[in-house]
């Protein structure tokens, strides 16, 4: 392979995408996978399509504001920024996946783990609010793109909120602490004022996403069906327990599935040109 041709290929700016960062400069002939780059698009209308079975790697750091858009428009810009984001959330926790499963077959063969495991997998279970390995192994499974395309766009309409515009908020999750990044709701309750997480990026936003749904006692039996139920359709009638709206949410969710297409999405994949399977895909 021509090393140089592949740093090349690495230079060139797409569009008016501009690069800020390119993790894994260094490329040998032994080792000519390259990381994706990190890139800021400086309008929504340079969103990056998502065109064909794989899907390129990419974080995008700003909130954009869709309102300006057509909603014909402004959806499909919508899900050809998050389907990327929602793919590399899942690839890094399925890493992460692997390696509880690894674990937990070397306890079961009383085989010893080094200090570095344990810490890892003591950690991970803290993180998930785990009670323990098996526990934590269910917990860290992923659902459906589709689902997490349609809970997205009723939270944030559409990348509409000011939640999403001002903290990358794709969810409305709460904040319940004071100490971490977040912003005042507009409206409060009677029991005082609505605070929700502020994000860095809208990749932060979709793992928090999946964890809350890992950590949060009324999902339980989400978490529990996802393990068996393959159907979306079927499996949204468990997150009832996401909004106050209950079964009302559930209906809301089928019918932006439905007129959206979304299930289209759920056999994407990343890229593997831009990863190694086995690794995480890190900025």
């Amino acid at each position: 392979m021509d090393c140089s041709r592949v740093l090349g290929r690495a230079g060139r700016k797409l569009r008016s995408i501009i690069v800020v960062a390119l993790v894994g400069l260094t490329v040998s002939c032994d080792d000519p996978v390259l990381k994706p780059a990190l890139i800021v698009i400086r309008s929504a209308n340079d969103i990056v399509s998502v065109q064909g079975k794989w899907v390129r790697p990419i974080v995008y750091s700003n909130a954009f504001d869709f309102g300006s858009l057509t909603v014909s428009r402004k959806k499909k810009k919508f899900i050809q920024m998050m389907v990327p984001a929602i793919l590399l959330v899942k690839h890094n926790i399925a890493v992460d996946r692997s390696r509880v499963g690894h674990l937990i077959w070397r306890i079961e063969n009383e085989e010893h783990l080094d200090a570095g495991d344990s810490i890892f997998l003591n950690e991970k279970i803290k993180e998930y609010n785990a009670g323990n390995a098996k526990d934590l192994y269910q917990r860290m499974a992923t659902h459906p793109t589709s689902i997490v395309l349609a809970q997205a766009a009723i939270e944030s309409g559409w990348g509409s909120s000011r939640f999403f515009k001002e903290a990358n908020n794709l969810f409305g999750i709460w904040s319940y602490n004071e100490a971490e990044s977040r912003i005042k709701a507009g409206q409060g309750r009677e029991s005082g004022d609505i605070y929700v997480r502020k994000y860095p990026d809208i990749n932060a936003s979709i793992e928090d996403y999946f964890k809350t749904l890992a950590r949060v006692n009324a999902y339980a039996k989400f978490r529990s069906q996802r393990q068996t139920l393959e159907d979306p359709y079927k499996l949204i009638y468990f997150l009832n327990r996401y909004s106050e709206r209950k079964y009302k949410y559930v209906a809301d969710l089928s019918q932006v599935m439905k007129k959206n297409n979304l299930t289209q999405y759920d056999s994407l994949k990343l890229d593997p040109s831009y990863y190694r399977e086995n690794d995480k895909i890190t900025f």
